[in-house]
């Protein structure tokens, strides 16, 4: 290859590379939900939500997931439920561009039957 065009090429790949890897908030070290080890960072944001919706310490909550919403243009939208201290509440998550946004889709809901 002539040495006029590589230069450029090498750079164009090692930028779309770059570009790349700043898509999605999930870390390559992920535990799926309720399960012990590290989480991702959308799963840190819906757990630390979720904390505050429901008025309850992160340790008693449960979280799971509940649909993969798509991927569409490098954004990855996901649905999390999260329980705990008689209370649940569920999540939109939305990842892409290098940052991860968490919306809490309904009141927090109490899961106690009243009589």
């Amino acid at each position: 290859m002539n040495r006029r065009f590589l230069v450029p090429f090498v750079f164009a790949v090692l930028a779309a590379a770059s570009y790349g890897a700043n898509f999605g908030c999930a870390s390559s070290q992920k535990a799926e939900p309720g399960t012990p080890g590290k989480l991702s960072e959308v799963e840190e944001k819906v757990l630390t939500q979720a904390a505050f919706d429901l008025q309850c310490d992160r340790a008693k909550l449960q979280m799971s997931r509940i649909s993969e919403d798509g991927n569409m243009m490098g954004v990855k939208n996901e649905t999390y439920g999260v329980r705990g201290c008689d209370k649940q509440a569920s999540y939109k998550t939305s990842c892409g561009w290098g940052q991860c946004s968490v919306f809490n889709m309904a009141q927090a809901q109490s899961t106690t039957q009243k009589m």
